[in-house]
């Protein structure tokens, strides 16, 4: 009897450590969660800022137009919209991360292996529904149909895109339904092309001709 009584002293000691066990893995896991989130939501949010993306060379001239725009807090609004705000699919959090890293993959391999100073941004700006997300755009806008109905213009247009009856020629030529750039084609870069290098021809031919 007397022996019985240990064994089951023994299990439910074994069973009580076995409970704090779990506890404790639980916590910690817990723990660990919170900061994983914690400075992941800090390592993102400081690497969306113009401040961030405009520390590489090729995009002074992006980050320079972007302060003198509306979205970039120009004005008497006092809405800023970050890089990643516009340049980033807005869809679901799992997306937006994805893309997010490989965003920033892809730009530390250009910046890194390539001579920036051979691309021809001027060309490149016609590639922007590349690099602008139609769900960035209505993540920020989202009362857009309402808020426009008094510009008939603007409502006209808006209602048009919603019911995707907006069409325009792709990039392969084919009809496709318009993108918000189609429309506001350089929107959050206020007078890029003032900022922007000349494209390389040019500018081979503007030191051709100041040769002769």
């Amino acid at each position: 009897m007397e022996e019985e009584k240990m064994i089951n002293k023994e299990i439910k000691k074994k069973y009580s450590f076995g409970i704090w066990v779990i506890v404790g893995m639980v916590v910690v896991g817990v723990v660990i969660g919170m900061a994983t989130s914690f400075f992941t939501v800090i390592a993102v949010k400081h690497t969306s800022d113009v401040n961030f993306c405009g520390a590489c060379h090729s995009m002074k001239p992006m980050a320079a137009a972007y302060r003198n725009d509306v979205h970039g807090g120009y004005g008497d609004s006092g809405v800023m919209a970050t890089c990643a705000d516009c340049h980033l699919p807005h869809e679901s959090t799992a997306g937006y991360l994805v893309q997010k890293v490989k965003t920033g993959m892809w730009d530390v391999w250009v910046e890194t292996t390539h001579d920036t100073s051979k691309i021809d941004w001027h060309e490149r700006r016609e590639e922007r529904r590349h690099w602008v997300y139609d769900s960035a755009c209505l993540h920020c806008h989202e009362n857009l149909l309402l808020g426009t109905k008094p510009n008939k213009k603007a409502f006209t247009a808006h209602k048009a895109y919603f019911a995707k009856k907006l069409v325009v020629s792709g990039d392969d030529g084919k009809k496709e339904n318009a993108k918000c750039v189609d429309c506001h084609k350089h929107v959050g870069h206020y007078q890029l092309e003032k900022h922007l290098p000349p494209a390389p021809d040019e500018e081979t031919q503007s030191n051709e001709n100041e040769g002769h």
